[in-house]
């Protein structure tokens, strides 16, 4: 499998398409269904607790990426990381996206829209699966999704795992708006993969090998200081 070395600017735009669309609801979502204001310092304390994930999570080592300052403005962005993470001894490639702001625009809006927008089909999802280590007891539960583009000869498959966290494993509500009432402000955590066909897409385990390593990282530079 070849990938680029870097996070593209493809990469970005598949997620970062549909970051705008947040906006529409960034407002009316605490009126309407009743998302509790956060402090300033608060939210400024979670934002925080993203520089705390290291670069390097055992194997895996990354790059950074951006956002515009455009797609972090109209998302109600308060903070985000997007890393390209690769493990030296597979190979595997993880695109990491991990933002956090106020309730009301990160409980909204799907990352279906944003690969159906640039051309992408989905080919399976979204199912929710549990997403299991070997060292962590929390019972994280994502989104998973796989789009496809190209023709049959020459396929590119990626697949999207994404959930929401505050203060406590990750989740994959049906109702993210309504189950999120009440709480000032979230985690959302992208995760994305890509292969050259879909049979491979199915056997690659990259995303779940990724998970196993650095979810109890991920979990515990969030909330270690924050409980």
């Amino acid at each position: 499998m070849q990938t680029s070395a870097k996070i593209s600017r493809r990469d970005v735009i598949l997620i970062g398409t549909g970051l705008a669309v947040l906006v529409a609801g960034k407002f009316a979502d605490s009126q309407i269904n009743g998302f509790a204001p956060a402090s300033a310092a608060e939210l400024q304390a979670a934002t925080e607790q993203l520089q705390r994930i290291p670069d390097t999570i055992g194997s895996w080592t990354s790059e950074e990426g951006t956002l515009t300052a455009e797609e972090i403005k109209a998302a109600g962005i308060n903070g985000y990381i997007r890393r390209e993470y690769k493990d030296h001894t597979t190979g595997y490639r993880v695109n990491l996206t991990l933002l956090c702001g106020l309730s009301g625009p990160m409980s909204v809006h799907p990352p279906t829209a944003c690969f159906e927008g640039v051309g992408y089909s989905l080919c399976s999802g979204p199912v929710v699966v549990s997403a299991s280590t070997s060292t962590s007891h929390s019972k994280a539960e994502f989104n998973k999704s796989a789009f496809r583009q190209g023709d049959s000869a020459f396929p590119e498959v990626v697949r999207v795992f994404w959930a929401w966290g505050h203060n406590g494993p990750w989740q994959a509500p049906q109702n993210p708006r309504l189950e999120f009432r009440g709480q000032p402000f979230l985690y959302k955590l992208y995760l994305t993969d890509r292969t050259t066909n879909d049979a491979e897409a199915r056997t690659l385990p990259q995303i779940e090998t990724f998970l196993d390593v650095a979810l109890p990282v991920i979990e515990e530079s969030l909330y270690g200081e924050l409980k």
